[in-house]
């Protein structure tokens, strides 16, 4: 436990302050009651635990996998990413409760060192079974047959500092790194899959069989459905579109929306939307906006494909911007405005890496640090699906942002105490949002009959 120096303040009028680190059976974490409540419905950790191999010894084992992967998903949601902070955390009576240990009873969670082992007891078999678990979760959650997919998939740098594996020199971030690619669903903003790759990978590496694979799941599951991909134009490659347009052939109603990087030849074809814009704005307009449509055929493409341009026209010039798409028959600015919804995929990525900073990748291994990144997304799922919920009891927590509802929700004091029939976890009666915490305990702890 860590042990700090009492000190004595002086700013009340009546007494002096004493304070102190020493409150007994008190957790600054109530929070994670909710976290573990929601993993029950889910049965996420349950599931990603079974996927990690274990070789120890029986007769010695301590801490199961379970447990260890509750404790470090847990920790990662409350905003603990570092092993390092499980040296106190391990020690937390809420935390315990929440991965079934008895708080007081002198057994503490795992460790930094028995954490940074399960880290490393992985390969890459064990990665593709993780990432099955993680992309089964995501069809499971349909409760009836969706009529329209959209996966908005996109790539983030991972800026690295030591001696991690494929940690490598990406010349447009400047910077040593990772470069994961992540699918989310343009929707709801679930998390779909994350995929931990080589500092050096280009935007698009494996993305024609990442998407290939969870389409195929989904019209499998969903035959009727229709699949929309959105990417920006680092996705705009022959061998991703034409894996999509063979995919639609097979099994129909498949589509994309992906930027499309401006060039000579696509700026000549665009010359006559342009020259609209510019006489639009000529007169007197502050501001334009003009959309149009053409075929173009770079010199990779087996054929012509439908490109949507939009020309914008201000005092800072010309903007011409190109989408090139398979979906045909609809307004070049409804095309190019449903290309532009894949803008709050940033936002879906923020609260992964600054919410939840899926960005400490800090283990030396490759396979390590795949692990790490899928616990943060495991992570990424429990606080997506409690923010759905919490949406439900209280509507102006649908839509912030992941660290705000930590800081309103889960970063709550909790008072833990045991007696011979029961645990009591008391929150303070001050808690703005005790309202919306018990009707969240309620709600997820009620078990269908």
């Amino acid at each position: 436990m860590t042990h700090c120096t009492p000190a004595v303040l002086h700013f009340h009028p009546t007494l002096p302050v004493q304070l102190t680190c020493d409150a007994p059976h008190t957790s600054s974490d109530g929070g994670a009651l909710l976290l573990r409540l929601m993993d029950e419905r889910l049965g996420l950790t349950q599931k990603l635990a079974a996927c990690i191999p274990d070789a120890r010894d029986p007769a010695r084992v301590v801490h199961s996998r379970l447990e260890q992967v509750r404790q470090r998903v847990y920790q990662m949601a409350l905003g603990y990413e570092d092993c390092n902070d499980a040296h106190a955390l391990r020690h937390d009576p809420a935390l315990q409760v929440a991965c079934d240990l008895m708080p007081h009873s002198g057994s503490p969670l795992s460790s930094q060192p028995t954490l940074c082992r399960l880290e490393n007891a992985v390969d890459g078999r064990s990665v593709r079974k993780l990432l099955g678990v993680l992309e089964q979760h995501y069809l499971d959650s349909f409760t009836s047959p969706p009529e329209v997919v959209v996966l908005d998939i996109d790539s983030t740098d991972d800026p690295t500092h030591g001696q991690q594996q494929l940690s490598l020199f990406h010349g447009f971030y400047d910077t040593h790194m990772y470069h994961p690619l992540l699918v989310f669903d343009g929707t709801t903003g679930q998390l779909v899959t994350a995929i931990l790759r080589p500092g050096t990978a280009h935007a698009a590496r494996g993305a024609a069989g990442v998407l290939r694979r969870l389409i195929v799941a989904l019209k499998q599951r969903f035959p009727n459905v229709r699949v929309v991909v959105r990417g920006d134009s680092g996705f705009a490659m022959p061998r991703v579109m034409r894996m999509l347009e063979e995919l639609n052939e097979q099994l129909g109603d498949i589509d994309y929306l992906l930027g499309l990087a401006r060039n000579p030849v696509l700026q000549r074809r665009g010359e006559a939307v342009m020259a609209a814009a510019n006489e639009q704005y000529a007169q007197g307009r502050p501001y334009v906006r003009h959309f149009g449509a053409f075929s173009y055929a770079a010199e990779s493409w087996p054929h012509e494909r439908h490109v949507v341009m939009k020309a914008e026209v201000s005092a800072k010039g010309e903007n011409p911007r190109f989408v090139v798409t398979s979906l045909q028959g609809f307004p070049p600015e409804l095309l190019y405005d449903a290309y532009c919804e894949r803008g709050q995929c940033e936002n879906y990525i923020k609260d992964l890496k600054n919410a939840l900073l899926a960005d400490r990748l800090s283990c030396s291994s490759f396979w390590a640090n795949f692990l790490r990144l899928l616990l943060h997304a495991a992570a990424y799922v429990l606080m997506h699906a409690l923010r759905t919920e919490a949406g439900r009891q209280a509507p102006a927590l649908a839509t912030v942002q992941m660290d705000t509802l930590r800081l309103s929700l889960l970063k709550v004091a909790a008072h833990v105490t045991r007696s011979a029939r029961r645990l009591w976890v008391r929150l303070p009666t001050s808690f703005p949002l005790a309202a919306v915490f018990m009707a969240l305990a309620g709600s997820l702890s009620w078990v269908p009959s």
